[in-house]
């Protein structure tokens, strides 16, 4: 037996009050009629194919926190329903009527009392949602300027590169909608003063920032949950979808309670807005202690799973610290530029390798965790850009970067390391190394001598 109703993504803007009507009116040609509508979705029930009018119209006295149609929604429907049109869905102040009638008497006739019923509802509706959703472009771009400040990791990271598209996807749907909006009202001003009707919205524009921004959304989430670099945490991203999923779901079964039980408008606000509240305090606050508790329980895990875990003991014994450990291939490593290394040094061998399409940024690390080992610190990187331009960003920020520190990097002969441009940090044996189409940083303590720097080199230049 075939479904009796259908649900159907609401896509339109709600003053595109004729696009809505031609939508609704195919529906009902193809045996669906509209049952409830709410600010997400569409419902339909089955019926015989027929031809049927709609129309949308607007009572902005009415809100969505209303348990029901108002007084004076009712009256308005009483009027509507002798004219021959019958209510057939309202959402707070958005009322839909429908009539079998071949050529009903429209409802609006004052084409100003229209665009000022439109205006209202709007300042209550979807002005606000989208002013609201322009402010995540904007908190976004102080850690944007942050991220910038590191070049070789932010180009090279497919997630991080995903979230700038993500809020820029956000800035250009919410700012187009509201400038297409604005626009439209001014024509429409500009129409009626010259006494014709309201103009026609720009419905396909709007259709197209609709598309664009599920398409956004859907590469986004896929890059975040497929990129390696967030392997480790994809179980914890998972976790933070379905509780945001989850808190979505329970705010609209708050409102449907609160209607059901008859609430009143003031009361129903009060308590959706304290929810509201609540859950941003949980989702934003809460859930990082949430993860950090189950990570630390072993029921997921923010990073890397470790080879195995080193427990170091200080030699007062007072504490104890325990110690992840990675054997990850090195290009180079310990033992490769002549160094005794033992099973008691403990060492730890680190990978950490990012890519998109813009890079590839590579962070290797190999430590002696044993506070009794005297071997070096050994840790270099690698980064690669698609273009010319983009190295060359990456290397200015790079030694502009480390020009800032209290041990400024000098230019040194580039010759023994085969490079273009060659800085060492003063004080330290730390190296800057530019080639024509990669950037190599390294640090190794005891000043390096020639056999290794050429092992180094050898190892890093190496596509």
């Amino acid at each position: 037996m075939s479904r009796e109703t259908k649900r159907q993504m609401f896509w339109y803007q709600v003053d595109d009050t004729g696009a809505i009507a031609r939508h609704l009116e195919k529906m009902a040609g193809k045996g669906w009629l509209l049952e409830k509508v709410d600010n997400w979705f569409f419902t339909f029930r089955r019926a015989d194919p027929c031809r049927v009018r709609y129309t949308v119209t607007f009572f902005p006295e009415a809100s969505i926190f209303d348990p029901g149609l108002t007084e004076g929604q009712e009256t308005y429907a009483d009027y509507c329903r002798a004219a021959g049109w019958e209510l057939a869905a309202a959402y707070g102040p958005i009322q839909y009527f429908r009539s079998t009638r071949p050529d009903p008497t429209p409802i609006e006739t004052d084409e100003a009392v229209k665009l000022s019923a439109i205006r209202r509802t709007m300042r209550k509706t979807a002005v606000p949602s989208y002013a609201m959703l322009l402010l995540l472009p904007l908190i976004y771009l102080p850690l944007l300027s942050i991220q910038l400040r590191h070049p070789m990791e932010f180009f090279s990271s497919s997630s991080q590169l995903a979230q700038l598209a993500l809020m820029a996807g956000i800035g250009l749907f919410s700012l187009g909608n509201l400038l297409d909006y604005l626009s439209w009202v001014l024509r429409s001003r500009r129409n009626l003063a010259r006494g014709g009707p309201c103009v026609r919205p720009h419905t396909r524009f709007r259709m197209g920032l609709n598309v664009m921004m599920l398409a956004v959304c859907a590469v986004a989430l896929a890059v975040f949950l497929l990129d390696p670099a967030l392997a480790g945490r994809r179980p914890a991203l998972l976790l933070f979808l379905a509780l945001y999923g989850g808190v979505i779901a329970l705010g609209r079964w708050i409102l449907r309670a609160m209607k059901k039980r008859g609430t009143s408008r003031g009361n129903a606000k009060g308590l959706y807005f304290a929810f509201a509240l609540a859950a941003g305090l949980v989702v934003g606050v809460g859930t990082p202690v949430l993860f950090g508790v189950l990570d630390g329980a072993g029921v997921i895990r923010l990073g890397r799973e470790p080879a195995e875990t080193y427990t170091k003991t200080w030699k007062n014994a007072a504490w104890t610290h325990t110690l992840n450990v990675f054997y990850d291939d090195l290009p180079v490593t310990l033992e490769d530029l002549g160094y005794a290394v033992t099973p008691e040094d403990h060492c730890t061998y680190e990978a950490e390798i990012s890519r998109s399409p813009l890079a590839t940024y590579s962070a290797y690390t190999q430590e002696a965790l044993s506070s009794d080992s005297d071997l070096p610190r050994l840790v270099y990187q690698t980064c690669d850009a698609r273009w010319p331009w983009l190295l060359a960003r990456c290397w200015e920020s790079l030694t502009a970067e480390e020009n800032e520190t209290p041990w400024p990097l000098q230019r040194m002969d580039p010759a023994p390391w085969g490079a273009e441009e060659a800085y060492q940090e003063v004080g330290y044996d730390s190296f800057c190394l530019r080639y024509p189409d990669r950037i190599v940083t390294c640090r190794l303590s005891g000043g390096p001598p020639p056999e290794q720097i050429e092992a180094i080199v050898r190892a890093l230049t190496e596509k």
